[in-house]
Order: structure tokens, then sequence, then C-alpha cells
């Protein structure tokens, strides 16, 4: 006879991502309506579409930059380690290899939409903001916003042995004066109750740089809120910018750490808080006043969705880019021509200085190795057996791996469960959802594709 559990809980088994809070609900905070829906005068400027002027740029996503001196051994460190899966260790160098390579590709600014650090330590900011001057001198410019792990983190620690000290990390006072060099410091207007801003990258562009965590909420000592919102002034604000952008005729692109759609069927289910609170109403809003082009990270997969709004004709697209500390280890190039045509190419770090022949294997066996760990610990708590446990665990591993890289292409059966014990059937086919969906990639493709921004047609 199967055990009572709490069905609930069954959606961390197989947690595969820097979260242990995937099936939190998130909480309405968008207003019920906006201008675009009330107001005639606003009405009449949705029709107009501004060509978007020929540009190119880079999107590089969680960097989660970790300086060394924090600790890189012992009892604390691994154990941090066996619930996540980010190369720290390597943080550094991955990153200095990205921006190296980054300075050649002739891009005009560089996209960085959050989780900068490893959680939000001083030390690890400065490191940062050090690394984003040096590729400034190199010639592009460079914006960013914070993500969930940013400010006023209470995980930020440094790992001694078998123990952790917190160390200080920054409040959003001191974010914005350590970035005013990456965006704050030529906003065309800010907003007063978040992070957010406006600016123009390039004549006739205007680029939204969206504050869409919720580090107001996070309490001393404790982790960081995974979870996205905006609030209903912030909302306003954007609506506010964007009916200027059309009243001047600008193009709009935007940035921002949470997804505005869901990525895979069952997105929200199981790891709702990788998506901004009521997305649906976020999308909307700026897919009806003309912005196709969302460029997000968080989940720390490479994946592109589109969404339709058949009401009004809208679309808009949420381009996803990995972190650069979890394997396939990504940055996007992006190039903008003619008007409306959206060239997007994705780059992986595959060589680093002291691992030049084998490091895109080192870092792919990492993060499947490590899933297998967290999916075990998991296991362990369910009683499913030493032996059954490598039944699943692989094919677990498989999955999320696929799903990081994008373009996933779905094995038939997507669980094979040749050897399943009852219990274990019984597991998988509560997770038979979320496996699935990460096997399951939903267009357009992932990694290079061209995007008409007139029509949404893909090539």
């Amino acid at each position: 006879m199967i055990r009572s559990r709490n069905v609930s809980f069954l959606c961390l088994l197989f947690l595969c991502a820097a979260s242990l809070f995937a099936c939190s609900t998130p909480q309405s905070s968008a207003p019920q309506t906006f201008l675009y829906q009330t107001d005639k005068a606003v009405q009449a400027l949705l029709p107009i579409r501004p060509d978007y002027p020929d540009t190119r740029f880079a999107i590089v996503s969680d960097l989660h930059f970790y300086d060394k001196s924090l600790g890189t051994g012992g009892k604390a460190f691994q154990e941090y380690l066996d619930g996540d899966r980010k190369l720290l260790s390597h943080s550094e160098e991955i990153i200095a290899a990205a921006m190296e390579k980054i300075s050649k590709e002739r891009v005009r600014f560089v996209l960085v939409p959050g989780d900068l650090t490893k959680d939000g330590e001083r030390i690890n900011h400065e490191g940062v903001v050090k690394t984003l001057k040096k590729l400034e001198y190199s010639g592009p410019r460079v914006y960013v916003v914070p993500g969930n792990h940013d400010i006023n983190n209470g995980a930020a620690v440094q790992y001694t042995g078998d123990d952790t000290k917190p160390v200080p990390g920054v409040s959003e006072k001191d974010f914005e004066v350590l970035y005013h060099e990456f965006g704050y410091n030529e906003t065309l207007a800010r907003d007063r109750d978040s992070l957010s801003y406006v600016l123009e990258p390039e004549k006739g562009l205007w680029l939204l740089g969206l504050d869409s965590c919720k580090w107001k909420e996070n309490k001393p000592q404790a982790h960081p809120l995974t979870g996205g919102a905006f609030s209903a002034s912030t909302l306003a604000w954007i609506e506010s910018q964007l009916i200027l952008a059309k009243k001047e005729k600008k193009a709009v692109l935007a940035f921002m750490h949470h997804g505005i759609m869901e990525h895979y069927p069952a997105n929200k289910k199981f790891y709702g808080q990788y998506l901004v609170d009521d997305a649906e109403t976020v999308s909307k809003l700026l897919a009806v006043y003309g912005v196709r082009l969302v460029f997000t990270g968080h989940y720390h997969a490479q994946d592109v969705t589109q969404k339709e709004f058949k009401d009004s004709g809208d679309f808009i697209f949420d381009i996803e880019t990995g972190s650069l500390a979890t394997a396939p280890c990504p940055y996007r190039v992006v190039e903008i021509r003619n008007g409306h045509r959206a060239v997007i190419r994705s780059v992986f770090i595959e060589a680093l200085p002291s691992m030049k022949e084998n490091f895109a294997g080192y870092a792919r066996d990492f993060v499947f190795n490590g899933t297998i760990t967290m999916a075990n610990a998991s296991l362990d708590q369910y009683w499913v057996s030493k032996k059954q446990q490598p039944l699943v665990t692989g094919q677990v591993a498989q999955a999320y791996c696929a799903h990081l890289r994008g373009d996933e292409k779905k094995p038939d059966p997507v669980i094979n469960t040749e050897g399943f014990g009852i219990w274990l059937r019984f597991i998988a086919w509560m997770q038979k959802d979320l496996i699935n969906g990460w096997w399951t990639d939903l267009p357009p493709r992932d990694n290079d594709l061209t995007i008409d921004l007139a029509t949404g047609a893909v090539n």
C-alpha cells in the first residue's frame, strides 16, 4: 500500500534549477485596466509602428560572478554545490572568456538581464563592475538590471570549512551607485517604485530596462525571493513610457530578469516563480504597444517562445538566454536590419584558458551529474530504493540538460519505465508533465533564428 503524501511537495523531487520554491503560487499585483483599454486618444496611437533602426547587440545573462576568496572548498561549500548546479569555481574565468569573445563581436551594446552575482555579495558586485568596465573599454556600452540574487540577499556568505559566515551585501541604493555606468547614468526616465529605466541606445530605439524583482520583500539572513512582479505603479509607469514612445515614434525593446510567458508546457505549474506575476497581463501590455522582443534570463535555459494575441493581432517574443555559469554557458548576438528583420545567433563558451579542450564536456557533466545528485536526495526522502533511483534520475538529468541547451528533440518514450517498481511508477507519473515539458520545444527555434518584427514570421 502506498503511504500517504502531501502531493504538493512531489514537485521538489526533480528540482534542477537554482530555487527550491518552484511550487509557490504567484500573487497578483497588476491593475485591472490600462489606458490602452479605456482611453480613445491612446488607442489612436496604437497603429503607429516605427521601424527599428539598424543595430547589433549582445545578451549575456545570469553571470553569478563568484570571487573565489569567499571559499571553494570544505563541507559547507560542497553542500551548496550539491543543491545548486552553477559552475561557481569557474565563473570568473567563464565570464572573462565570454567578455573577450563579445568584445570581438562588433556589437553596439550589451544587455545583462540580472543575477549578476552568486548571492548579492558586495565583493562579487565589485568584481562584476570591474569586468563590465573592461568590456565597455573595448567598445560596447553595457546595460544591466538586477536579478533576484542581487539585492538585499540574506544568503550573502563566505565558506569556511564546515561553516558559513555572513558577508556584506548591497541595497537597492548601493546597486544603483555601483552600476551607474551601466544604464543608470544615461536614462531618459526612471521609475520611482523600482530600478526600472528607459534610455535610447540608438537613435530611434528606446530600451526598457525593467526591474521585476521582489528585493523589497527579502528578509535578513534568509534566501531571496525567487519570484518577480511589477507593482501597479510600475505597470502604470511602463505604460506611460510606451505611450510616449508612440508619440515620439520610437521603436522599443525590453529586457528583464523574469520570463513573461511559459517556455515549456507546465512551466507555470512547476516553476511559476520563474515567470513574472500576471505574465499574461505584462506580455499583453508590451505587445499592444508594439514591443516585439523582450530579453529575459532567470531559468538558465536557451529558449525562445512567441505569444500571439488573436483578438488584436499583436505578438511578442520572450527570448530567454541561459546562464554563463551553467552549461552550455551561452550568450546571444542580435542584429536588426532593414527596420524589421532580427537575426539572432547563439554562441557557447566551449573552452577556457585552464581547460582548452574539454570544458564543454566538463560543464555538461557537471550539470548532468549534479542533477542526478539532487534527484537522488529528493528520492531518498520518498523511500525510493537506491537500486531504483538510477532507473529514473539519468532520464531526468538528460531532459533538464536538453532544455538548458534548447532546440530539444523529444525521445519516444519520454520516460522509459522499464524496471520501475509501483512506487517509482507513481512518482514518475506525478512528474510526467515536468519531464515532458522539458523535452517539448515550444515554437520557434531557440538558438539561431530570424524574426520578422513586422509580421512575427520566423525563419
